[in-house]
């Protein structure tokens, strides 16, 4: 079991020294005096204490304080040379809070896209769904129209046609309408 200041274990878990003082005034972190009667903290429980305690984030800290396996620290801590590896970005199933810079890019991002979809509205490239909508209905109700309207120009460009061969006519015009709707339907 090692003890160390409250600095040593900032720099251990790559936080500030704000940030282990107010764990330790908010009984987040235990506290235990060494044989001197100095306040330190227990290394050995140090990373379960602040993952357990702090606000879930994917942060540096946490991910330092999650990788901590318990063992015994050098008595000298040093600060780690260069950046922290950045880890992949956990999946949206998780809890998950961005840190600013990322919340911040997205927004950018959604902005620029938003952008491009007024700029191709305005060139012409996109359409309104309404204006789409309405279209279609027309063109699909012509060609209803046009369909219903076929035995009657039968019989006019054909005299002979009986009204039996009419009705069966209207009977197969009206079917394969059903059937389109019924398609449609499905």
């Amino acid at each position: 079991m090692a003890l160390v200041t409250q600095a040593e274990a900032a720099r251990i878990l790559s936080v500030s020294k704000q940030a282990i003082s107010q764990a330790v005034q908010k009984g987040r972190i235990k506290i235990v005096l060494d044989e001197k009667n100095r306040k330190r903290i227990d290394t050995s429980t140090l990373a379960e204490d602040y993952r357990k305690s702090t606000q879930t984030r994917n942060t540096t800290a946490h991910r330092q304080a999650a990788a901590m396996q318990v063992k015994e620290p050098e008595q000298k801590v040093s600060r780690p040379i260069g950046r922290p590896k950045i880890e992949p970005r956990i999946s949206r199933t998780q809890e998950y809070i961005p840190d600013y810079d990322e919340s911040r890019a997205r927004t950018e991002y959604l902005k620029a896209e938003l952008l491009e979809l007024d700029r191709q509205t305005k060139a012409g490239k996109l359409v309104p769904v309404d204006e789409v909508e309405t279209k279609w209905l027309e063109v699909i109700t012509l060609a209803r129209g046009k369909m219903l309207g076929i035995p009657t120009k039968a019989k006019q460009r054909i005299p002979d046609l009986d009204a039996a061969a009419m009705a069966c006519l209207e009977d197969i015009v009206r079917e394969t309408l059903e059937d389109l709707a019924g398609e449609e339907q499905e």
